[in-house]
């Protein structure tokens, strides 16, 4: 017998799956739902990554829920241990806390078409052993800066040494007074590399292709800007609405294909180069500066590294490594030894939900549904064909490379309820389904759009899987992300179950009330008349 109230299962509970919990609790009064993370604690990649400078690259207060401001950050730009902090307080302000199972992988979940429902593999991550759990409705959460690329270095098997990846720092590790390489010179490498230039002997950074590299002041709040976020009706909100959309703006800058947005780019990426020309040592420029254009790889907002190479016991290449030897590492010109070497090579962006297998209706899994398609795709970003009652939040082309990825968590979590999650609890449908035709179109739109953008302009990159096809970035501004979400086209579902009523869209609840009021109005005058 189903149950009275429909269940659900979300997967992780990283800075999506406290969004969508969140709202669950406090817009619709929901609690039959369990969050299952994998690690020890809450907080994602904020809990995972915590290498020595580890911090955000969106402001404060923009990376951070619109229904939890925070007036307190310290500073503009705010470090793991803070940012980790707001998101503890989020989980226990709002009541999620109760609802989180910690220490619980999700391993599989299959559709089970019989009784529908999802039927979720469970691993208890200290004994090992596996339970299950059935659902109605399964949300994905899961993060993708959280599983680190395996190391493909021939001969790190047999290296001797202390190795690690900057996503899995070794904590109980000295760099002091040892000699260390550092692999990669993205973001990660960027935050950690002033501390290893401080700690350790000698460092020599191996950088596998250029990287575009601004200023990143990061000045702190003063106890006045702190006290008027704290007390001044809507300054915080204001600010942070400002802050949202000077930075939404930035969006121009990765559209290519108009000689105005071609010159907009062109002068950002003068100041980018002026500034490394001006920080960088004038010996490492040819090998620092891109000649791709700005906005191709990730940018880096310099957290100090490039004064970092000015240090005597640095040493900048783009020597190619060949392989490890038991004492440390080959380039076509030379073999260093390391005391230690850490991995800074990113992360499996590509592999979505990896490693958990999720069966549809079809028998395929997400993973080889996708194979099908050349590569992940969602339609807008949350829902698969053949998966019904399943969601995504911060999935296929939901990343916003100009913006705070918490604003598209957010959207895509309130665009799930209003879809999926509130009309099976009010009885609408049973099931929900998207449509393959409308997913493909979908698709397809997403990436004729992303033809138009920086992200094909000759660099490697994360962003392109190996058919080169974009499978993480949005197209456009997220406002247009958020208006793409706002509501549900129902005609693109397949709906199955008792179906009372669909929710209707708030534009048609106005139209309905401008057009009844008169009457009702006109009705209530004729009847107090007619008493009279």
């Amino acid at each position: 017998m189903a149950p009275t109230e429909p269940r659900l299962i979300i997967i992780g509970c990283g800075t999506a799956g406290i969004a969508l919990a969140s709202r669950l609790r406090f817009q619709l009064g929901y609690k039959n739902f369990t969050i299952y993370e994998r690690e020890s604690h809450i907080g994602g990649t904020w809990y995972l990554n915590t290498y020595p400078g580890v911090g955000c690259d969106v402001d404060s207060h923009l990376y951070s829920f619109s229904f939890n401001l925070n007036p307190n950050w310290s500073r503009k730009f705010a470090e793991q241990d803070e940012i980790l902090e707001y998101l503890n307080n989020t989980v226990d302000k709002f009541g999620v806390r109760p609802h989180v199972q910690l220490g619980i992988e999700v391993v599989a979940a299959t559709w089970i078409s019989e009784k529908n429902v999802w039927r979720v593999g469970l691993r208890d991550m200290t004994t090992k052993k596996v339970h299950h759990q059935e659902a109605e409705m399964l949300v994905s959460c899961v993060g993708t800066i959280s599983i680190p690329k395996d190391c493909d270095i021939p001969g790190h098997e047999d290296y001797q040494g202390s190795i690690f990846h900057s996503a899995r720092w070794n904590h109980n590790y000295s760099l002091k007074d040892k000699r260390v390489a550092v692999i990669g010179n993205g973001c990660s490498a960027a935050q950690l590399m002033p501390h290893v230039a401080r700690e350790a002997a000698q460092v020599i950074q191996f950088q596998r292709s250029p990287q575009w590299i601004n200023e990143r002041p990061n000045p702190a709040f003063s106890e006045l800007q702190k006290w008027c976020f704290r007390n001044i009706p809507f300054y915080a909100r204001w600010y942070r609405f400002s802050t949202w959309l000077s930075i939404d703006a930035l969006h121009n800058l990765y559209v290519t294909g108009t000689d105005v947005l071609d010159r907009k780019r062109a002068a950002a990426q003068v100041e980018a180069e002026s500034y490394m020309r001006k920080t960088a040592p004038k010996k490492y420029l040819d090998i620092l500066i891109p000649t791709f254009p700005l906005g191709c790889k990730r940018r880096i907002f310099d957290p100090g590294y490039l004064q970092s190479l000015h240090e005597p016991n640095v040493e900048l290449t783009n020597e190619r490594i060949t392989g490890f030897t038991k004492a440390g590492l080959t380039t076509p010109k030379r073999s260093v030894d390391f005391d230690a070497v850490i991995l800074s090579s990113g992360f499996k962006i590509q592999e979505f939900l990896s490693p958990i297998e999720i069966i549809g209706t079809e028998g395929k899994t997400l993973n080889e549904h996708w194979e099908d398609t050349r590569g992940a795709q969602a339609y807008r970003a949350t829902f698969v064909h053949g998966f019904p009652n399943f969601g995504i939040v911060f999935g296929p082309n939901a990343f916003p490379a100009h913006n705070s990825v918490i604003f598209t968590n957010e959207t895509q979590a309130e665009f799930i309820v209003k879809t999926l999650i509130k009309p099976v609890l009010d009885g609408s449908f049973e099931t929900l389904n998207v449509k393959q035709a409308a997913e493909n179109y979908n698709t397809m739109h997403v990436q004729e759009k992303l033809k138009t953008m920086v992200w094909s302009g000759g660099c490697a990159n994360w962003n392109l899987n190996e058919a080169g096809r974009n499978t993480t970035n949005y197209h456009d501004p997220t406002w247009k992300f958020w208006w793409d979400l706002y509501w549900p086209v129902w005609e693109d579902f397949n709906l199955s179950g008792s179906k009372i009523s669909l929710p209707l869209a708030p534009w048609t609840r106005l139209v309905l009330w401008t057009a009844l009021t008169p009457v009702a109005v006109v009705s209530m005058v004729h009847g107090l008349r007619t008493l009279l």
